[in-house]
């Protein structure tokens, strides 16, 4: 059995070998400091697998090297490239970079429906590099030397690891491996990042909060109330009608990383803007569909945006209120990160968990 498994490794080793590498440049460093770079990486194109657990890891390699060497509609061999991506936070997702001459329209179709292909936006992230074959103890021990260095540099990161592994898999020695994490702070052009904030109401806050919180360069997102009239107003008093407020979020964003436009669109796309104070059998003012704005900038972008989509979408029937923010309450503790406290809740998987897995089919390219 050892002769067989020995063979076949050579085997793959040789295939591989034989096949070219695509030296693509996928991002430019910022800044470096501590042993670590801070990167600022392009749109990435990826053809990836997801196992059903951890412990088929080491399978998921063939399971996409399969698609790129022939196993699509067209028998097309697309060129490997360098670094191999797992996406720890993902059930380690295996993920190929796909070569900068594809897109998502020209690449071929996998055979295979467990491949899926996908764009991840342009993202600021943490890497520190090592050297040699990789494994889960040596990843957990750089995770945390990451994960050091950021917190006494005062940078906030996404906990979205990943290990990137270098000319995988035939080199031997001195394999160069990464750990590579999100960052939400950052120093640009001797600025700090510009983070905005946005407040957005459609339906349920609890169904805005989970649509936006895994949006790449959204910092943070709050559930509360604004719109009307009552200062520090209580759910309670919302639902019964008494306050013209509306549920909103407070979403706070990074505007390097994610524009106001791209936060529109997930806006729009992710609810209905054409019922008056309602969403499905949501019914009531507090449900309305609202955006509110913080300066002459914002609203202009907001309406222009809201105009085109209006004419080219929803043929004139978006019923959105636009107004200026006037005082944002947070509300009660209990509504803060709703969905993920409380995934099994009747209204979460009837109406939440088919929202989210639409936006995130629809709108791939937004989410980590």
């Amino acid at each position: 059995m050892k002769i067989v498994v020995f063979s076949l490794v050579f085997f793959l080793i040789f295939i591989f070998m034989k096949k070219s590498i695509a030296k693509d440049d996928y991002y430019h460093v910022i800044e470096k400091f501590d042993n670590i770079e801070i990167r600022d990486y392009k749109n990435l194109i990826y053809a990836s697998y997801v196992p059903s657990n951890k412990k088929l890891r080491d399978n998921s390699f063939m399971k996409v090297a399969n698609y790129i060497f022939g196993g699509n509609e067209n028998s097309m061999n697309i060129a490997m490239t360098s670094p191999v991506v797992i996406k720890m936070h993902n059930n380690y997702e295996m993920a190929f970079i796909m070569p900068k001459q594809y897109s998502l329209e020209n690449l071929p179709y996998p055979n295979d429906n467990d491949i899926n292909l996908y764009q991840e936006i342009s993202s600021i992230k943490a890497a520190i590099r090592y050297s040699g074959y990789s494994n889960e103890n040596i990843e957990k021990k750089k995770i945390n030397e990451l994960t050091n260095i950021l917190k006494k540099n005062a940078v906030e990161h996404k906990n979205d690891f990943e290990l990137l592994v270098y000319n995988s898999p035939y080199q031997f020695l001195n394999r160069r491996n990464e750990i590579v994490v999100t960052v939400n702070y950052i120093k640009k052009n001797n600025k700090m990042t510009d983070y905005s904030k946005i407040y957005l109401g459609g339906g349920c806050f609890w169904c805005v909060e989970a649509v936006f919180q895994d949006v790449v360069g959204v910092k943070d997102v709050v559930s509360g109330f604004a719109g009307g009239s009552i200062r520090n107003p209580s759910y309670k008093e919302v639902v019964r009608g008494l306050t013209k407020h509306a549920e909103v979020c407070e979403i706070t964003y990074d505007s390097n990383v994610i524009k106001l436009k791209d936060i529109l669109n997930i806006f729009f796309l992710t609810h209905d803007p054409t019922t008056l104070n309602r969403q499905g059998n949501d019914i009531g003012e507090h449900y309305r569909s609202i955006i509110l704005y913080n300066n002459e900038k914002e609203y202009k972008i907001i309406k222009d945006f809201t105009s085109a989509i209006n004419k080219e979408l929803f043929n004139g029937d978006v019923v959105t209120e636009i107004s200026v923010i006037n005082e944002f309450f947070k509300a009660e503790e209990y509504h803060q990160d709703y969905f993920k406290e409380n995934p099994t809740n009747p209204y979460c998987k009837s109406i939440i968990t088919p929202k989210l897995r639409k936006a995130r089919k629809k709108l791939n390219k937004f989410y980590n």
